[in-house]
């Protein structure tokens, strides 16, 4: 019998706010957590590397042993933090779940590389010792193994490396561990702490960073005609995914029913993308074929929308040719216009998102749409939030390579 797998928890580290009422307050006021970076003096680079979405305030005291947070990497931090909020919001530690029927899956993109591989390397190339736990704490499954030693969760783990859909394919995964009986409960998101000189420097010399010359918070403009580049960000977020019937035997709070996943790729380039929307199209259509939509069905679209020219036209393309004249009729919200592209971390946040909009039916802006681009002329609730009635919310994400993900979000009965 399959089950229906459904959201009960959710936990967020952003550069909007930790945790998600801190999140969602400032996600409804427009606010942007964009700025100059404070992890390293970027003062002598490049105009484009010096605008960042950085995480504040962070202790991760609050979630981790001072003896782990010695050698866990920052993103593995992050990891572990969304998770323990998702876990406490579902209530899932007191939930009586056998330990081997709780799964982990946790997506990253850079993994450990800024603060654990690196700082060794350059340890190596002085001639100076290297740390014993570095083969441990940067490789990309090092978050997933810490969050589950934290759950005390003894079923299977298992890490995505699929850029930034990884978020998106760890919570797919985790609704297909539910629906066929394979596990009882899994905590699934995705965590990236990709912020250093170096990383700065590999994302300009491929031209994706934007060149936006005025306020950094206004650099990152989905869908805006002088959108120029992304803005690299870090972050992390964590759902807790369980069967609807569980969920209801335990009173534990619903915030949507996952209706579907589906993917799609373009098989043709690392950097470039295919502008007509053609896979875009593919993976959302498949999406409504598994959840048995139909296109106006979709009340709100929760986009990938990076802010770079050539990914924001490939998406709205391909909503169009989805949507028809629905396209323009439902509203479409980009959070990196806010806390920029958190890569893997990303899609995870936008699921957040859009349970978050299930919940309060509201939906935040894509912030800085000032002036219209011809190519990129739908609903994108630009600036200020709007109330809305949603029941149902597409999520779509585009990795490096051409791969497109579609998740479909339904309000919980």
């Amino acid at each position: 019998m399959k089950r229906q797998p459904v959201i009960t928890g959710l936990g967020i580290v952003s550069p909007i706010g930790i945790g998600v009422d801190k999140f969602w307050e400032a996600a409804l006021a427009g606010r942007s957590g964009i700025g100059r970076p404070t992890l390293f003096d970027g003062s002598k680079l490049p105009a484009e590397c010096r605008i960042v979405g950085e995480v504040h305030d962070f202790n991760p005291l609050q979630w981790m042993h001072a003896r782990e947070i010695k050698t866990a990497a920052r993103f593995s931090q992050f990891a572990v933090a969304s998770a323990k909020m998702a876990r406490a919001d579902s209530l899932l530690d007191a939930a009586g779940i056998p330990a081997d029927r709780i799964k982990v899956a946790i997506g990253t993109s850079l993994n450990g590389h800024i603060d654990v591989a690196q700082p060794n390397y350059e340890s190596f190339l002085r001639g100076s010792q290297i740390s014993p736990w570095a083969a441990l704490e940067f490789p990309a499954h090092a978050a997933t193994s810490h969050v589950a030693i934290h759950a005390g969760a003894t079923g299977q783990t298992t890490t995505f490396a699929t850029a930034c859909a990884a978020g998106l394919d760890a919570i797919g995964w985790a609704a297909e561990q539910i629906t066929h009986g394979n596990a009882t409960a899994v905590v699934a998101g995705a965590a990236e702490a990709p912020l250093s000189e170096f990383m700065l420097r590999v994302f300009q010399s491929v031209g994706v960073l934007s060149k936006w010359q005025g306020p950094p918070e206004e650099a990152s403009r989905p869908f805006e005609m002088w959108r120029s580049g992304l803005v690299l960000a870090e972050g992390a977020a964590a759902i807790t995914v369980e069967s609807q019937e569980l969920a209801r035997a335990r009173n534990a709070p619903v915030y949507a029913k996952i209706l579907s996943t589906a993917s799609a790729n373009e098989g043709a380039h690392l950097r470039k993308v295919d502008e007509t929307g053609d896979s875009v199209a593919q993976a959302i259509e498949r999406a409504l074929r598994i959840a048995d939509l139909a296109p106006r069905d979709i009340d709100l679209i929760c986009a990938h929308g990076n802010s770079m020219q050539d990914y924001d036209a490939a998406e709205t393309a391909g909503i169009k040719r989805v949507f028809g004249s629905h396209a323009w009729n439902m509203p479409i919200s980009s959070p990196k216009s806010m806390c920029g592209q958190a890569l893997a971390a990303s899609s995870a946040m936008q699921v957040v998102v859009g349970c978050l909009s299930l919940r309060d039916q509201a939906v935040p802006p894509t912030i800085n749409y000032e002036t219209a681009d011809p190519q990129c002329d739908l609903d994108y609730v630009p600036n200020t939030y709007r109330t809305a009635r949603v029941r149902t919310v597409l999520v779509h994400s585009h990795s490096l390579g051409g791969a497109h993900l579609a998740m479909i979000l339904g309000a919980p009965d």
